[in-house]
């Protein structure tokens, strides 16, 4: 985990590990660095949570799976968890299927409100 990381962003996510991989290698690349990731996951089965915890052990990234069990839709209210488990004051919210360009975060960061 980054010590101070000044961007959280939080991945809403549901048994799609191959997109999931792509939006992630997305962030791998990315050239601003002090974040960290959440994966808000609406209740993925157990095969997919191991290829997570397997992706999560060998990436260079900051990232953190925040799950709860699978009782039909309830994205935001996973989301809403993983918005109390992040560590910094500026959220970027993206979807389980969107790719980052290379100055994503870097181009939300600079642009913020204070």
């Amino acid at each position: 985990m980054i010590a101070n990381p000044e961007v959280s962003i939080i991945i809403s996510f549901y048994n799609n590990f191959k997109f999931l991989e792509l939006v992630l290698a997305g962030f791998e690349r990315q050239s601003y660095k002090n974040f960290e990731i959440l994966i808000a996951d609406d209740g993925s089965n157990q095969e997919i949570i191991n290829k997570l915890k397997s992706y999560i052990s060998i990436s260079p990234l900051h990232i953190r799976h925040i799950w709860h069990e699978d009782l039909g839709w309830r994205k935001n209210m996973i989301l809403n968890k993983a918005i109390l488990e992040s560590v910094s004051d500026y959220l970027i919210f993206v979807d389980g299927d969107c790719i980052p360009h290379k100055n994503f975060v870097y181009e939300h960061y600079i642009n913020r409100e204070t």
